[in-house]
């Protein structure tokens, strides 16, 4: 017996000795590593994926000839046959191209892990690294390339408060690699501007409220994902200069900046790290007068950081170490001349004169802007349990600082500021499961747990918003259900259980109408409030063929609703007898996507309800704006047609959103009334042109138009006056044309150019008429200016 055994143990030995090996890296065509390929030769039934080097192994292969399989989510698949001999190891290294003819995205902020855009039931937009560089060669602020790109985000104020920017008429929520910007327990509605353009890899944005992460997003999130310090070299990197003027007035208007990124890779070390000056100066409208520099882009300094350190513990382990700084001063000569608002009759006839600035400083003001610091600490675990789940866990922290202007509004005076401070660990893990012939299977779950502490106080060191710290721990699951690669399930919920501890606190004296009417300090009791929810989405799409890829979804989102506004104005004396309600958002869209060749179509309808309101309205009794209470119904579409012709020569597309609103009465449901423009933005129309004229010139044209939305009637006031209520005041729209060229000087140097406003429109922008009975929002948008900038890639 014994020597049977040893007979069957000698020539399993020898079989498998004689058998041969294929090892390689994969890389993409900058030469960096991809982690995550896959590798197979269907003919054998194996498979092996490449680790964080973009190296892989796959071993036991008899001798013979056998198509071998490249692939890798967002490139282009490779086949190739290959000869194997006994006994030999086989190297075979090859360049995987990005699949830009599908006009197809991977996306990882749907269900957090990788999945074609087009087999998402969701609405979504991907604004990948080339359509960065291309948009960042015209300017530096990333809430005008999001104007663009993204249909159903409403236009830029044209500075750098996100106040009316909102997605589909609701709250967005703002993460920079999963961490959250935004301070939804306080919004102080800067979190869309909080990265340097030239950082980031591509920006994923999911619309609709979603049950995929936690507070502030029912209307979806905007998540910013950076640069990986991927990397074949000891050292590579980019530096980027440029010049901005103002063409409209020249007069001290010049401005620059420079950005300078390093990365490379080191043994086990891969490293990436950045850093960025920028310096604005005068910014005039196209009648040369100066801007409104209230939350104004003039005479700013902005200073950007990133940094990027991992280390591959072995072929299936990575501990990553991310750090970024994002920090506007914005130190302006100027003060502002508030807006003259008159409306002339019952018609809604109105003038605006607009806002402005004027040399003068007011005592004791300090410089406004928004610092923004992130940290992550970031470990992978891939192919566990059988090569079917990948772990991802990481503890993050974030600090956010606004310092806002100075306020007359506040009794004597003062600036405010909102301090937000967030610590957090999510573990994750991706199971794939494909035992069941045509249908493969996907889980991805875990575990949010965040610790928030907020407040908003006076420079002076009056408090205005307490002390608020919250708990919340979110448990979720998310799954997808592919059929005959026909049909895709997707399902999944979360719940989420919040804590609040409250401080004790005395309301401010606060006019909120600049009138100088006050209202009363109360001192409120502090104390503990509790909010839980459970948030599910569910979607279905076809995706067997590519001219029709069509979906219907279901989604909810929940938040609390701006909760320091609502505490700033109580009038209770205890934060128990506050009534407090979390914000629940459900969703119901179709859309579809066609693709045929080099034409990509798309175009979404929707429908949401909330139980409360997005956006502030005023209250009477208590004089101050209050967030709204009034349950809302928003609808609304969008459209979007993108055609390359076949030798890339030429781009040009044109998108569409129109969105509307109603809020409820409280006393009567079916009472409806039109929703203000801090919640609902007038339609926007975008097209552009993109020409290669040559291998080395190549040129952009960009046109941004707003339409009209006239939805209110003015009232007669306490004086007997014609007047709009807060953000009921009709939009006119305007057209917005921008120029831009390129010519690469070398390989590896690139000259720009780029004209925005080209023809020097004179407009107000949306928030500055809706805003107008505010009269300190309605500045004019920025006339003809300038971007002169030199690419240099080592």
């Amino acid at each position: 017996m014994k020597q049977i055994a040893l007979l069957f143990t000698l020539f399993i030995s020898t079989h498998l000795f004689s058998q041969s090996a294929l090892k390689g890296v994969i890389t993409d065509a900058n030469n960096a590593p991809i982690a995550g390929a896959f590798i197979s030769i269907q003919e054998l039934q194996r498979g092996v994926m490449t680790n964080f080097d973009g190296a892989y192994t796959l071993q036991n292969i008899p001798s013979g000839t056998y198509t071998v399989s490249f692939r890798m989510l967002g490139y282009q698949p490779q086949n190739k046959t290959i000869t194997f001999s006994d006994k030999a190891v086989t190297t075979y290294n090859t360049v995987l191209i990005e699949d830009y003819s599908s006009l197809d995205e991977v996306v990882v902020s749907a269900s957090r892990n990788s999945e074609y855009l087009s087999e998402i039931p969701a609405s979504i937009t991907v604004v990948n690294e080339v359509q960065l560089q291309e948009f960042s060669k015209a300017t530096s602020n990333i809430n005008e390339i999001l104007e663009f790109t993204v249909p159903g985000l409403a236009v830029s104020t044209g500075t750098y408060s996100n106040w009316g920017q909102t997605l589909r008429g609701r709250s967005l929520l703002v993460m920079v690699d999963g961490i959250p910007q935004s301070t939804p327990i306080r919004n102080g509605q800067l979190g869309i501007k909080s990265i340097n353009p030239n950082d980031i890899s591509r920006v994923e944005v999911i619309k609709g409220a979603t049950s995929i992460f936690g507070n502030g997003g029912n209307g979806g999130f905007i998540n910013y994902i950076t640069k990986k310090p991927t990397s074949n070299k000891k050292i590579e990197g980019s530096t980027n200069i440029w010049g901005t003027s103002n063409l409209a007035s020249t007069e001290d208007a010049l401005g620059w900046g420079v950005y300078q990124s390093l990365k490379g890779k080191l043994n086990k070390f891969n490293y990436y790290i950045s850093g960025s000056v920028e310096q604005t100066g005068n910014k005039y409208d196209a009648k040369g007068n100066v801007m409104l520099p209230t939350y104004g882009l003039d005479n700013s300094n902005i200073y950007s950081s990133l940094g990027k350190l991992s280390y591959s513990i072995s072929d299936n382990q990575k501990i990553s170490l991310n750090a970024n700084l994002y920090k506007s001063v914005h130190d302006t000569p100027f003060i502002p001349v508030y807006a003259d608002v008159e409306v002339f009759n019952e018609q809604g006839d109105h003038n605006i004169v607009p806002a402005y600035g004027v040399k003068g400083s007011v005592p004791g003001e300090k410089a406004t802007g928004a610092t923004l610091i992130n940290g992550q600490l970031q470990y992978n675990l891939n192919n566990i349990f059988s090569g079917t789940t990948d772990f991802e866990t990481d503890i993050y922290y974030q600090n956010t600082e606004n310092i806002f202007f100075y306020s007359d509004k506040f009794e004597n005076g003062g600036q405010s500021v909102i301090n937000a401070e967030k610590w957090g660990i999510r573990p994750n893990f991706s199971t794939s499961i494909n035992q069941f012939g045509d249908i493969d299977m996907s889980f991805t779950y875990g575990l949010d747990v965040l610790k928030d502490k907020t407040n908003q106080g006076l420079l002076d060191g009056r408090l205005w918003v307490p002390n608020v710290n919250l708990i919340s721990w979110a448990p979720y699951l998310q799954s997808t259900v592919k059929f005959n690669k026909e049909w895709v399930l997707k399902a999944g919920l979360r719940y989420d259980d919040m804590n609040m501890e409250i401080a004790d606190y005395q309301t401010l004296p606060y006019s909120a109408k600049g009138d100088g009417n006050y209202n009363t300090s109360v001192a409120v009791k502090g104390g503990d409030l509790k909010f839980s929810n459970v948030a599910y989405n569910l979607g279905l799409r076809y995706i067997a063929h590519q001219e029709f890829i069509p979906y219907v979804s279901f989604s909810q989102g929940f938040s609390i609703a701006d909760l320091g506004a609502v505490l700033k104005s109580a009038v209770a004396e205890n934060v128990n007898d506050i009534q407090l309600e979390p914000a629940v958002t459900e969703n119901y869209e179709f859309g579809f996507i066609s693709k045929f060749n080099s034409l990509r179509l798309e175009a979404v309808g929707y429908y949401s309800t909330s139980n409360l309101g997005t956006g502030v309205t005023f209250n009477e009794d208590l004089n101050a704006f209050l967030p709204s209470i009034q349950p809302q119904k928003i609808f609304g579409g969008e459209v979007a047609i993108d055609y390359t012709t076949w030798n890339n020569k030429l781009q040009l597309g044109t998108s569409y959103s129109y969105v509307e609103g109603m809020k409820e009465s409280l006393d009567n449901k079916n009472e409806l009334t039109y929703l203000g423009g801090d919640v609902i933005s007038a339609p926007k129309l975008t097209a552009y042109v993109n020409w290669n004229a040559t291998e080395k010139l190549s040129t952009s044209v960009r046109m941004t138009h707003l339409g009209d939305r006239k939805r209110f009637d003015p009232f007669l006031d306490n004086n007997q006056n014609w007047a709009y209520r807060h953000t009921e005041f009709p939009v006119n729209g305007y057209t917005l044309v921008n120029l831009s060229a390129s010519y690469k000087v070398q390989s590896n140097m690139t000259a720009s150019l780029a004209v925005n406003n080209l023809f020097n429109e004179y407009y107000l922008p949306a928030r500055a008429q809706w805003a107008a009975p505010l009269k300190s929002f309605s500045g004019t948008g920025e006339g003809a200016n300038l971007k002169l900038s030199l690419l240099y890639n080592f």
